[in-house]
């Protein structure tokens, strides 16, 4: 299989084979054959994955192997040593380092950790934070002073240098600064940019928006989303603090935020938890405590392997009847 598989695609592996340990319906196992279709990517995945779970799943009792076998013959509700050799195999190589395996990261010109920040004064005088799990690389010259998020949430602010227009690119498009200071953060499949000073224009999809201090909006490969008004000064607050702020945001965001804070791997079913949404202020430093403050108020389920592999999922209304 190839190594560059995207880290979305290893992810979505690894959470259907979660998900086929635990859910064994026609309609389970139909929606994995879909999933399957879409992508010769996606079989070459779970390949992989099936190829190390099969000799986790004989080795002889040595310690590291025993230990998840007592674990799994203890669990109440039947977790299997499926679930518990998939943690040992993605543990070595994703759950212990996860942003490391995406290509570059390691190599990036800026990264954080999990549980990690950092702040840069970069060479023209702009100011750069990294958040938790964050990689950035940097490309200065005379024309321009360009920033590639590869990973995570930054927060800029911009020297002026009417010369050298300052850019910060995703894997969506792009955000040219026309004034200071304003987060962006790269999800799975989008970028968010919160402008908190001043203005950015985003190009993307062929089209452009102007930001404006206080507002908000999301980028895709199509383009421009909607513009959300924000309280920029709470967001501020809020990131000084350490806080995850979410305003009517969808809960995958917020569980994608988290996991950056997390040392191991947090698994979701996007699908499943897409009509949840949440205003909410979680503090990023406990991570346990946010997911529990969540867990009080909608309806899903926190159930932690180990302390490496975390699931999060819906909790239906014939499973609390």
């Amino acid at each position: 299989m190839n190594s560059s598989l995207p880290h979305s695609i290893r992810r979505q592996a690894a959470e259907w084979l979660v998900r086929l340990d635990h859910q064994t319906d026609a309609e389970t196992r139909q929606a994995f054959t879909e999933w399957l279709a879409l992508d010769p990517q996606h079989a070459s995945a779970i390949a992989r994955l099936q190829g190390h779970l099969a000799p986790l799943q004989t080795l002889p009792a040595q310690p590291a192997t025993a230990t998840l076998r007592r674990a799994a013959s203890s669990r109440r509700h039947g977790r299997s040593i499926a679930s518990l050799a998939l943690l040992a195999m993605v543990g070595a190589s994703t759950l212990l380092g996860s942003y490391s395996m995406q290509q570059g990261l390691m190599f990036a010109d800026l990264h954080t950790a999990s549980g990690e920040r950092q702040h840069q004064r970069l060479a023209d005088g702009s100011q750069i934070d990294l958040d938790s799990d964050s990689a950035v690389d940097l490309d200065f010259d005379p024309q321009q002073r360009r920033v590639k998020l590869l990973r995570g949430e930054i927060l800029v602010e911009v020297a002026k240098d009417p010369a050298r227009p300052f850019s910060v690119v995703t894997a969506q498009g792009s955000i040219r600064a026309l004034g200071t200071r304003f987060l962006v953060e790269q999800l799975d499949d989008a970028t968010q940019v919160t402008m908190l000073e001043s203005a950015t224009r985003i190009d993307a999809g062929g089209r452009s928006q102007t930001l404006n201090a206080g507002q908000r909006l999301r980028f895709d490969a199509n383009g421009p989303g909607a513009v959300e008004q924000v309280d920029s000064q709470a967001l501020q607050n809020a990131w000084d603090d350490r806080q995850l702020l979410a305003y009517n945001q969808p809960l995958t965001d917020v569980l994608e935020r988290l996991a950056r804070h997390r040392k191991g791997l947090v698994l979701f079913d996007k699908q499943a938890l897409s009509a949840l949404r949440v205003t909410v202020m979680l503090p990023t430093d406990d991570s346990d405590r946010a997911l529990r403050l969540l867990a009080r108020t909608l309806p899903i389920e926190i159930s932690h392997y180990t302390p490496w592999l975390t699931r999060v999922t819906l909790v239906t209304k014939q499973k609390n009847n």
